[in-house]
């Protein structure tokens, strides 16, 4: 007979007879704490790993539209507020909120670079410590209305602007040769200075140096020499005045109007030097030596 659906039967040469044994079927003692202890954590860390999945797009702000302040949009990526980037930057735009300044700050310097279709570097910007260095094939500088302002090349720099103004109180230095059609100071005096070079002004159809108000003003350490190899040199003036000239008294008869000169030069170095009114202008010896 059968009972609690756990038997045995055992024969024997007599009758039979009925021997119940019965088998524990499971899992029981130490095994079944240390599943149950199993499942227990398994169930806490799977409760923990979403509690703080939920806080992590909570605290990123995690969207369909994006993540915390950035947000994807369909002609790109927008972000609000202070941006970092800790390693290089590829855009073909970047600007600012309508209405909003764009600020690019570096702890170290700024550098952009434009490339080609094969990855290499064709004009570059530094904008580092205490400089700002371009590398370019040619540089340019145009208005809002495209006009040409400024062109830097390897072989020339090209000014567009209307009027170009240089307010340093030590004034402008050249190492070379300029050429301009028109020098001219508007509130201040206008000097043309070469402190240890000579200065050389030339043209092919002339000179012409004007003062609207004032005077011109030429001074130098030695000679100053105004010479015209084809023409005449012109002294067109009310007055023409000719200080410390030097003055010669040779013997002569007759008596010379007082403060009363005539102008001489002399013949072999064309020295001008004052002679009495009266009389040939003889030079002294020492005059014109």
């Amino acid at each position: 007979m059968a009972t609690g659906g756990m038997s045995n039967w055992v024969w024997s040469q007599g009758s039979p007879q009925t021997t119940e044994i019965v088998y524990k079927i499971g899992i029981y003692g130490w095994r079944k704490r240390c599943i149950y202890l199993f499942i227990v954590i398994m169930m806490a860390t799977v409760i923990v790993n979403m509690a703080l999945t939920i806080w992590i797009l909570r605290v990123l702000q995690f969207s369909i539209d994006g993540m915390g302040k950035l947000r994807i949009r369909e002609t790109g990526v927008r972000v609000e507020g202070d941006t970092e980037f800790l390693h290089s930057l590829s855009a073909s735009q970047l600007r600012a909120r309508q209405g909003s300044a764009l600020y690019l700050e570096s702890s170290h310097n700024i550098t952009m670079n434009a490339r080609d279709a094969s990855e290499a570097v064709t004009n570059r910007l530094f904008i580092g410590d205490k400089k700002v260095v371009s590398h370019s094939s040619k540089f340019e500088v145009r208005n809002m209305k495209g006009k040409l302002l400024l062109s830097a090349d390897s072989d020339n720099v090209y000014l567009g602007a209307e009027k170009l103004t240089v307010a340093g109180s030590g004034g402008t230095e050249f190492t070379g040769s300029i050429q301009t059609p028109l020098v001219r100071a508007d509130a201040s005096n206008l000097r043309l200075e070469a402190p240890t070079k000579q200065l050389l002004v030339s043209a092919a159809d002339g000179v012409d140096i004007h003062a609207q108000v004032g005077g011109i003003y030429l001074k130098s350490l030695n000679d100053i020499k105004i010479q015209s190899l084809k023409e005449a040199i012109r002294l067109d003036a009310k007055t023409i005045k000719f200080k410390n000239l030097p003055k010669s008294f040779p013997a002569f008869d007759g008596k010379p109007y007082p403060e009363v000169y005539q102008l001489c030069v002399c013949g072999a170095n064309g020295k001008l030097f004052l002679a009495p009114s009266r009389g040939n202008c003889q030079a002294v010896s020492i005059i014109c030596s």
